[in-house]
């Protein structure tokens, strides 16, 4: 006898399919739809925070793509037809008030997972802070940061729902919605578990929180590390990567260290922020050694040649290519839920030089798979000085038993199969309560 297979539906913001969350889902997608106890559908909605219109959207079944536009009775009726409703990040309101009522009906009600990619409360104090410190550089910022300041004065962080028209007081409101409204609320790390219920006072509901790490595709054969000082930085070139700190390391590493050589991918499709960057690195690296004190002990065009921006690649055979050709990938992020590129350079035998903010130190540093950059060393001589380090050890033992572990680790616990089995077994954990 055929056991029916139960019905997934993932909802996602189609804005936030470009990073982690797109990764993700098509990975979930692959993998509950080829098992034998599920299948899974996606619906992108395409939507502003306060959106109670009819939604723009994608709707994913099988091969079937469709662009359709979903009004609030259609949306219910959809939502009612599966056994179990997966939320990536936060949903607008349209959707909220829909889960609701599927919820409130009588008879057969989805359970609904949320996944809590990173706390807005977080996102906002760490968006607080910038541009406090900002003003006197960027003026402009001066009258942000005041309306900033008098919401977190009139407590919105704490009581967000009589600000949900301003979109730090909607995102904290309809996070705070879905994980209270959810049978499970998922994490990427402990880290980010336990800073998320305290931030939202949720002691109460703890022990309906899990971690499930995210997991990339393992490497069928890894090559050797080679023995270079060889830098890799794979992602967006947004301000929070660290692309800018990273940067401006490079004169200082290039002085102590003249045979290091470094790859840059990412930027944009059209080519325009990569090459800002590009030139920006040749800017900054002429200003240095063309200084006097350092001319004639160094040679600028041989240190340029060693800098290398690919451009944006979207073929993943050559993204592996890159990967093969490095030592260390180099990953100065303000903050990230789990690193999909960290999990990808150990999946490679590479080692992943990341910024030890307590969710990496849980997931890689203090597992001695990964080199961490101090929290506050992540600024051009901080970013120097733990690379610099690094190098002076390039070819030892350590090393290479460091990356040995780490692949064997990530292939155990961050690998593709790994999250698949645990996502199965939370969904059926859940569907039989």
């Amino acid at each position: 006898m055929t056991t029916k297979k139960k019905k997934v539906l993932h909802i996602a913001n189609e804005n936030s399919l470009g990073g982690g969350i797109g990764t993700v889902i098509d990975y979930l997608m692959e993998g509950l739809n080829s098992s034998e106890e599920f299948s899974s559908d996606t619906f992108f909605t395409n939507y502003s925070s306060k959106n109670f219109a009819p939604l723009e959207s994608t709707f994913y079944s099988g091969e079937i793509k469709e662009k359709q536009r979903v009004d609030q009775n259609r949306l219910e009726s959809m939502l009612d037809d599966y056994d179990l409703i997966h939320v990536h990040g936060i949903p607008n309101y349209g959707v909220l008030e829909s889960l609701k009522k599927v919820k409130s009906n009588v008879g057969k009600k989805p359970k609904i997972i949320n996944t809590a990619h990173s706390s807005v409360k977080q996102e906002f104090q760490v968006h607080y802070e910038k541009l406090r410190d900002s003003q006197e550089v960027h003026p402009s910022n001066k009258e942000d940061f005041e309306n900033l300041d008098k919401y977190l004065k009139k407590d919105m962080l704490n009581v967000p729902g009589p600000f949900a028209d301003t979109y730090w007081g909607s995102a904290i409101n309809r996070q705070e919605q879905i994980m209270t409204m959810s049978d499970a609320v998922q994490h990427m790390n402990e880290a980010y578990k336990n800073s998320i219920i305290q931030e939202y006072m949720a002691e109460e509901n703890a022990p309906k929180h899990f971690v499930i790490p995210n997991g990339v595709k393992t490497v069928k054969s890894a090559s050797p590390l080679p023995k270079k000082k060889r830098l890799l930085y794979v992602g967006r070139f947004g301000k929070e990567k660290g692309i800018d700190e990273l940067v401006g390391s490079l004169p200082y590493i290039f002085e102590e260290h003249p045979d290091t050589e470094i790859r840059i991918v990412g930027g944009d499709k059209e080519g325009k922020i990569t090459e800002k960057y590009r030139k920006k690195t040749e800017n900054l690296m002429r200003t240095y050694f063309e200084d006097p004190s350092r001319k004639s002990k160094h040679n600028l065009e041989d240190y340029l040649s060693r800098i290398k921006f690919t451009g944006w690649i979207g073929d993943k055979k050559e993204i592996e290519k890159q990967y093969r050709w490095s030592n260390y990938v180099i990953i100065p992020s303000k903050y990230e839920s789990f690193s999909l590129t960290a999990a990808e350079a150990l999946m490679h035998g590479r080692i992943p030089i990341i910024t030890q903010t307590p969710a990496m130190d849980d997931l890689y540093v203090s597992k001695n798979i990964a080199f961490g950059i101090k929290e506050n060393m992540r600024n051009p001589r901080g970013i120097y000085q733990t690379v610099s380090e690094i190098f002076n050890e390039v070819n030892s033992e350590g090393q290479e038993k460091m990356a040995e572990e780490g692949k064997k680790y990530a292939k155990n616990n961050y690998s593709y199969e790994a999250m698949i089995l645990n996502q199965k077994e939370l969904y059926k954990s859940l569907l039989e309560k």
